[in-house]
């Protein structure tokens, strides 16, 4: 076979390889954050193609098949779509839809790419040979595709910067979430970075060779993106859970909100309709007299009050009692009377729910504060 090797495209050509191993691998994780990992491996692929594209430009390759280096498939302008999906997907907001299902539009760039690539491909297909590829270069639209990508691909890093950026402002108690954060923002400046250089070594190579794009410009930039490959591999292979998760983010000014209205309900229903003196009321009940969801109730009372539902209950139940032990008409009820107006179902778990809460009986509780009144 007559072919260009040299240590350079033999570089490009194993580190293409060795991210569609990673892509493989990565497949396997897909129960983690399945558009997550999809979206990474689709970005991946992508950017292992286009070194494998190259590779075999460079190796001549081409040569036993003509029409192949027009195989319909738009890897340039899945890249940036790819990655920015990708770290959009691991956050989401705990109420709210996933927002970058609203943005599928940002693909519409490959989808046109990739249907001008198959009409392309069709006509090299029926014709066997470079002919229409020398049209498309003698009228620079690689070389203004080239550029128009490239940049394409920094914005959308940059917007998932700003998205990044955005999220870690909304939240405040959540350590384990702004580390992650963290990671992935120093994991897009990288991604910026290796396409700012590619932008600014692309438009030296025209410069220097009037407007011809060669190899020079080509073996710096497919190298960076071996070790890029390399580096992912790495991480992926050592530390899969900094790459895929799927991070629940709560808004703290939206969550305050939300806690001082399911309060203000609670106190209403609590202190003035005393809505704990039904014995059988249960967790669903009080949800729907407050309109939110018993997950969001019970969720809020052992946030805020460090306590579960019957705790709860009980709480305000024995905080009545108190009240009525030491208050002028005790005398004319008994105990256990009294605990069964609060909402007590039995005089045994009565005192002894008492007896855990406050430290003595309800008698000796009596006496001890009736006296001092």
């Amino acid at each position: 076979m007559d072919l260009n090797y040299n240590f350079l495209n033999i570089i490009i050509l194993f580190g293409a390889i060795q991210g569609y191993v990673l892509c493989i691998s990565i497949y396997n994780r897909k129960e983690i954050n399945k558009v997550s990992v999809f979206m990474f491996i689709l970005f991946l692929f992508s950017l292992a193609f286009l070194n494998m594209i190259y590779a075999f430009l460079d190796l001549n390759l081409f040569q036993y098949y003509r029409p192949l280096h027009l195989f319909p498939f738009p890897y340039k302008w899945l890249i940036g779509p790819a990655f920015y999906f990708y770290i959009k997907s691991q956050l989401v907001d705990r109420n709210e839809n996933p927002s970058y299902k609203k943005e599928w539009f940002l693909f519409i760039p490959a989808l046109l790419y990739g249907c001008v690539r198959l009409y392309w491909f069709i006509i090299s297909v029926s014709e066997n040979s470079y002919r229409i590829t020398q049209d498309i270069v003698d009228s620079n639209y690689f070389r203004i595709q080239e550029v128009a990508y490239l940049l394409y691909t920094i914005i959308l890093g940059i917007l998932a910067f700003m998205f990044l950026v955005k999220k870690k402002r909304v939240i405040s108690n959540q350590p384990k979430t702004i580390k992650t954060i963290g990671w992935l923002m120093g994991f897009i400046i990288l991604f910026i970075i290796i396409h700012i250089i590619a932008v600014l070594l692309f438009s030296i190579d025209l410069i220097i060779h009037n407007g011809q794009e060669t190899f020079q410009f080509l073996y710096p930039i497919l190298i960076i993106n071996v070790a890029f490959i390399y580096w992912i591999g790495i991480i992926g292979f050592t530390k899969p859970k900094q790459l895929f998760n799927v991070f629940k983010i709560e808004n703290t000014f939206k969550k305050e909100i939300k806690e001082k209205e399911i309060s203000e309900k609670l106190n209403i229903v609590i202190h003035e309709n005393e809505v704990y003196k039904n014995p059988s009321l249960t967790l669903e009940q009080l949800a729907l007299i407050i309109e939110i969801s018993p997950r969001e109730l019970s969720k809020y009372i052992n946030e805020i009050h460090q306590m579960n539902f019957s705790e709860f209950l009980n709480f305000h139940r024995i905080e009545k009692i108190k009240e009525l032990l030491i208050s002028p008409d005790s005398k004319k009820y008994k105990i256990v009377t009294l605990a069964e107006n609060a909402g007590f179902s039995s005089k045994s778990s009565f005192n002894a729910i008492f007896k855990k809460m406050i430290g003595v009986t309800p008698s000796t509780y009596k006496k001890q504060h009736y006296n001092k009144k």
